[in-house]
């Protein structure tokens, strides 16, 4: 059986065209079309060739008004039967015409990702050509597309609920399901999973920062969101970042107070790493560096004055480390002075072997002599005072002692 529009050959029980899906002429149809076009030839032959009639009758009938009606009836039947053609021919290209666009609108509806409007659509295609194998393979796709947006929505769901074990679990086997899938129809639904998944990593990462107090644990976390984009992304992303500034100033700010300029700026600097353009961090770099000059400036200055104490105390301690207190001068019985007094170290280090040398004067002031006297203890420490005692012998009368020099050596 040949279709009346396309020319394809399809088997005697076909209903539709295989090919094109146009509806087919029944067998009744086309016996009609055959037993009208007997007729009319039938009726079309010239009257000798008619059986069964004498020539005398059948010259009797062709000279009277029925041979009027022999050439009109042929003639309406075949007018009828083409009508009819024409007005099945037409409605079967109107209906063509109307699958065709509910097909078109099909699949822009799946490509667009809403699979039930184009299921819906190509099933009122497919009931007016039910046999029509494209319509069918769509509807299928449609459909299972369809069934798959509905699972990827109770997973969002799922997700939306803080059950992320869950929605995990039902986004790994979509994600299956639609892996070998390279039908157009399945971008949508690629996207839409796509986003799912992106929302289920930036919620895993959301809910363990709170447990994260470290640099270094933050910095792997921001890590794990690489390559990821959306809005959600990006306010984790900058949750993080927040957290890693708040925790670099708080360790340099501790730092800094115990004068530990090089650790201070290294929690700064590790901070910037992830936070380059914040201003809360640059301008307490910054600050770090002004109170690590100041403070450098000042510990020169406190060496340098510690250096010039240390001369004075040098100084003093080679020169005026003694002071001699409580000198008496008394003439014995026998005509000899008895010296005695008290030194102390005033230096600021230990001083031993210290010397006094005394110088005699009669009380008219005239000298008299020189005599030396030793410091007992031996050695003295810094305040520690210690007795010294002379004599100078046939003086026979009062006479005055001072001080003409003392030695030590320091320790």
């Amino acid at each position: 059986m040949y279709c009346h529009q396309c020319g394809a050959k399809n088997a005697p029980e076909q209903k539709t065209c295989a090919k094109c899906g146009a509806r087919l002429l029944t067998a009744e149809v086309r016996q009609a079309v055959l037993e009208v076009a007997a007729g009319a030839e039938a009726m079309q032959r010239p009257p000798a060739y008619r059986q069964g009639e004498p020539v005398a009758k059948r010259e009797d009938k062709a000279s009277g008004t029925g041979g009027v009606f022999q050439w009109l009836i042929p003639l309406l039947l075949a007018g009828c039967v083409g009508l009819g053609l024409m007005l099945y021919y037409s409605h079967e290209q109107s209906v063509n015409r109307t699958v065709a666009a509910l097909h078109q609108q099909a699949k822009k509806e799946a490509l667009a990702g809403r699979y039930l409007q184009a299921v819906k659509l190509l099933d009122e295609a497919s009931a007016k050509r039910p046999g029509y194998t494209a319509l069918r393979r769509d509807r299928d796709l449609a459909a299972k597309a369809a069934g798959l947006q509905s699972q990827l929505k109770e997973a969002a769901e799922q997700l939306k609920a803080q059950k992320l074990d869950s929605g995990e679990k039902a986004l790994k086997q979509i994600a299956a399901a639609v892996s070998e899938r390279e039908e157009p129809l399945f971008a949508s639904l690629k996207k839409e999973l796509a986003a799912d998944q992106v929302k289920l990593t930036v919620m895993k990462v959301k809910s363990g920062l709170d447990k994260l107090h470290t640099v270094d644990a933050l910095a792997e976390k921001l890590d794990s969101l690489n390559g990821l984009s959306g809005q959600e992304a990006a306010a984790v992303k900058a949750q993080i970042i927040g957290k890693i500034v708040g925790i670099s100033y708080a360790a340099a700010e501790k730092k800094l107070r115990d004068k530990d300029f090089a650790g201070a700026l290294d929690e700064v600097d590790g901070g910037l790493l992830y936070a380059a353009d914040n201003e809360k961090l640059t301008a307490y770099r910054e600050q770090i560096v002004q109170a690590k000059q100041e403070f450098e400036e000042a510990e020169a200055n406190r060496i340098r004055l510690a250096e010039q104490k240390a001369a004075e105390e040098d100084l003093n301690n080679r020169t005026a480390a003694v002071e001699v207190s409580g000198l008496q001068a008394v003439l014995d019985d026998y005509g000899d002075l008895q010296i005695s007094g008290t030194v102390t170290n005033k230096a600021t280090r230990p001083i031993d072997s210290v010397s006094i040398s005394l110088d005699i004067y009669d009380l008219s002031g005239s000298y008299l002599g020189n005599t030396y006297a030793s410091v007992s203890p031996y050695r003295l420490e810094p305040g520690e005072s210690g007795d010294f005692s002379a004599s100078y012998y046939g003086v026979y009368s009062k006479a005055k002692v001072s001080v003409a020099n003392a030695t030590w050596y320091l320790e």
